[in-house]
């Protein structure tokens, strides 16, 4: 065999060598970035679902809280005017002096 024929089937096999080299780095590459993209993605839906349980617990207590008797009651008196039976209501109107 000559030098040029040797050095060609070189030149050749190098090329499929940086080919193949290429090929596992695109197909691994791009397999990594999916699964970092993959993972950063998990990160925010868990920081999403740590904020939207951390809610969910917010409102149970504020659920509890006005339906505790003490509540209902107050709002019963300050925002309605109730009073319970035998309890007289009194009304303070202010009384402007006179000019």
């Amino acid at each position: 065999m000559t030098k040029k024929k040797r050095k060609k089937k070189l030149r050749v096999g190098v090329l499929l060598i940086y080919v193949l080299i290429f090929w596992i780095v695109f197909v691994f590459g791009k397999g990594f970035f999916r699964n970092y993209l993959l993972h950063r993605k998990i990160a925010q839906l868990d920081h999403e679902i740590q904020a939207v349980r951390m809610r969910n617990e917010q409102i149970r207590q504020d659920i509890a809280r006005f339906n505790s008797p003490e509540y209902i009651e107050r709002v019963a008196r300050e925002e309605l005017g109730l009073v319970k039976p035998g309890e007289i209501k009194y009304i303070i109107t202010e009384v402007s002096p006179e000019p």
